[in-house]
């Protein structure tokens, strides 16, 4: 195990110190929350009761406290309340779970510490649902569809192999958005206009509206727009705030009830976000380089960063609930569509001119997805709940890429001569992705109290590359323009597991006991000039876990935590050769993951809840990394932290005439994290603690108004430290302190 650098940069520390700066107050509050639980065992008030939260994780409808996954829910009011549209504005809260941002519409989810790497993401470990449907494909980040007009998202932990399949060996994070219903017409509107940091103004806002066309047939319409300022300065170019964000989008979605029996969701996904990485780099300068400082908030580069990300996602879902079980039919197509803008020059040595990454037509990469599933949940008196299901995925990728040299001649990496207009990488790629699973469950009532479940998911997964084009320069240099004309493929066969028993002790406290799989897609290595063809199989891991949740005090105070052991196998790891120095990924690592989970959620009085979370792991690799110059044994596992904590508190005061005020404040602490296992790269990047705060007013039913502040603390996040040359690093950061007013109108 080797002792891991720290970032040393001064202005760094100095303004995110490794520390927790409000745990003290998370510790006194906390601490007045159990003298107020015991001081009112007793008392008066104990009709007071936390709202049950229903969730469809198991593919049945059961209150989170009694199902057997670690699962956090966050609410769909509580996502509007504290105006939170991303994901990513989130995830910090949630125990056990780190967001790694690297811009709009780019957010890496890792849960339970299940990450190999910070630079080299490879395939994902987290999956993303909307809905029903996947929206997260294969790759490693999600795509932020807005959190606009949400029931609540569903956060399970741990592998949901049996009933998800591929990527969700770490967890599942699921979208679940308000339906269409043909009772009444409603809707809202909501604006905000706020002021960030070092940045400028941003205004935007969403809307939704819900309209019945009948008594069994209703339209369900959600649009939103945000134009947010950018906070980096691009100090080479002279421009300020570049990484301006642009978000639009929306939903219909349009349902039919003809029978008790039947119903028919249509649902269609459209959303465009324009902006740019926020990140901080190097700076060069006549008389050397300055480190990277998130505070400073400039960068260098030879030209404007831009990238555009399109989706648009259309679902039909089909459920026809017959005496004994429920029939679904679920079918999703996809287009992604990415085109970006960039500077590659620090990868070749170069630290003035441009190495130009855009095309002047097209995009950089397009996805078509065609998803089918076809499920059966057992209903009614069974002596043996089931669910059975199949599964279709194909998904077609077209990428190309046109990297330029412009400016005066140079020489990249120290020999290869470069002159104005030269191609350096001009590159099509054609890949495909197919996925065929058949799953299942089997649920046994051992007693009235006691259940086991057991599932089983069986997956063909196939994996190709082609080679359509590469002419540029690098291209020659390192082999590739061979390649062209070849296509390169991989198939295995993966099995997953589940075994679940849960137990009801009483009304208020239910455990549970589970085993359960996962798997990330294997691939391959394309032949170098230095090295053959090679293939890599998926990797697996399995998740040992135990678990409490109990209701106290009538039901006023909701008390859980989780413990699990991950078992990680077949690594899928970047291996570098001694020798010739050739890179390629393989399965030769094996990891350990105890952790800790506990969630405390305590209504206090009519006015007045709080809740305080958090996690506790120890991943670390279990063997030597071949090579030498990887991951050693003992490292900790790269990206995300060893602990994470959250406090939230929200008050209410009623007032005459239907008027209501209100407050809530969110605070989240994520420790330290491993960079990544690369001994250049093995760095500790810092802690960092979030606050938002929100005051307001709502007037009766239909308007309101609130203040709000977004990382009040002002917090400079590091998410990770990307050494693209000899000294130079590229680090995503996040939006500074935003202060802003919202308002709302709902009838």
């Amino acid at each position: 195990m080797r002792e891991h650098k720290k970032i040393t940069t001064t202005a760094i520390a100095k303004v995110m110190p490794n520390r927790c700066r409000l745990c003290p107050l998370a510790a006194a509050l906390a601490a007045v929350v159990s003298t107020n639980v015991d001081a009112q065992r007793d008392g008066p008030g104990q009709e007071l009761a936390l709202e049950e939260v229903v969730v469809t994780a198991t593919r049945r409808e059961a209150t989170a406290q009694e199902t057997g996954i670690s699962i956090n829910v966050l609410s769909g009011d509580a996502l509007e309340k504290n105006n939170y549209t991303s994901i990513g504005q989130v995830l910090d809260g949630v125990p056990g779970v780190t967001g790694i941002s690297s811009g709009p519409n780019n957010n890496r989810i890792i849960i339970r510490n299940v990450a190999t790497s910070t630079q080299e993401a490879g395939s994902a470990t987290t999956a993303t649902y909307f809905d029903d449907f996947a929206i997260s494909a294969a790759r490693a980040s999600a795509p932020e569809i807005r959190l606009v007009d949400m029931s609540r998202v569903e956060v399970l932990k741990g592998p949901q192999g049996t009933l998800f399949g591929r990527s969700a060996m770490g967890g599942i994070v699921r979208y679940i958005s308000n339906k269409p219903t043909a009772d009444k017409v409603s809707a809202g509107v909501k604006v905000y206009f706020s002021n960030t940091e070092d940045g400028g103004s941003n205004a935007g806002g969403h809307g939704f509206a819900n309209l019945p066309l009948g008594d069994t047939l209703a339209l369900r319409l959600v649009g939103y727009s945000y134009q947010n300022d950018g906070f980096i300065d691009n100090v080479e170019l002279g421009q300020e705030d570049t990484n301006d964000e642009g978000t639009v989008g929306g939903r219909a979605a349009l349902r039919w009830v003809p029978t008790e029996a039947l119903t028919a969701d249509l649902s269609y996904i459209y959303q465009e976000v324009e902006g740019a990485l926020g990140r901080v780099t190097t700076i060069h300068t006549p008389s050397g380089d300055l480190a990277f400082n998130a505070d400073r908030r400039d960068m260098v580069s030879g030209i404007e960063d831009q990238q555009t990300d399109k989706h648009d996602i259309l679902n039909l879902n089909i459920e026809y609930a017959f005496d004994r079980f429920t029939a679904a039919l679920i079918a999703t197509s996809s287009e992604e569509k990415f085109k970006r803008v960039t500077d590659q020059r620090e990868f070749i040595g170069l630290t003035q001119g441009c190495a130009c990454d855009f095309l002047d037509d097209g995009n950089n990469s397009v996805v078509d997805t065609d998803i089918l599933e076809v499920r059966l949940v057992s209903r009614g008196d069974w002596a043996v709940d089931w669910i059975a299901g199949a599964y279709r995925e194909e998904a077609d990728t077209r990428t190309q890429q046109l990297v330029r040299y412009f400016g005066q001649p140079a020489l990249a990496l120290g020999f290869i001569p470069l002159t104005d207009g030269s191609v350096q990488i001009d590159a099509q790629h054609a890949l495909g992705h197919e996925e065929s699973a058949v799953y299942g469950e089997l649920g046994f009532h051992l007693s009235a109290a006691a259940n086991l479940t057991l599932g089983y998911r069986r997956s063909d997964v196939e994996f190709s590359d082609s080679w359509l084009q590469a002419s540029g320069l690098f291209d020659m240099v390192n082999g590739a323009t061979a390649l062209v004309g070849q296509t390169f493929e991989t198939q295995e066969d993966v099995n997953t597991y589940k075994v679940l028993l849960e137990y009801s002790f009483t009304d208020g406290l239910f455990g549970y006991a589970s085993a359960t799989s996962g798997y990330r897609r294997g691939g391959f290595n394309f032949p170098t000039l230095t090295s053959p063809f090679s293939t890599f199989d998926s990797d697996t891991l399995w998740n040992y876990e135990i678990g409490l949740k109990s209701s106290l005090l009538g039901g006023r105070l909701t008390a859980n935590v989780a413990a699990y052991y991950l078992d990680w196998d077949d690594m899928q790891l970047v291996v570098q050769d001694s020798v010739t120095f050739a890179r390629a990924t393989a399965n030769v690592g094996k990891a350990a993951i105890p952790g800790l989970e506990f969630s405390l959620v305590y209504q206090v009085s009519d006015n007045f809840d709080v809740s305080f979370s958090g996690s506790l792991s120890s991943p670390e690799l279990k063997q030597d990394v071949p090579g030498g110059l990887s991951g050693k044994k003992g490292d900790s596992l790269p990206g995300s932290a060893k602990e994470n904590f959250a406090l939230a508190a929200n008050w209410r005061k009623p007032l005459p005439a239907g008027m209501e005020l209100f407050a809530s404040a969110s605070y989240k602490y994520v420790g330290e994290r491993l960079n990544d296992f690369n001994t250049d790269l093995d760095v500790r990047l810092p802690s960092y603690d979030l606050l938002d705060m929100r005051a307001g007013l709502v007037i009766g039913d239909s308007y309101s108004i609130s203040l709000f502040a977004h990382n009040l603390l002002d917090e400079s996040v590091v998410y990770l430290i990307d050494r693209q040359g000899p000294g130079f690093e590229s680090v995503p950061t996040n939006r500074p302190r935003t202060l802003g007013l919202d308002l709302s109108w709902n009838f």
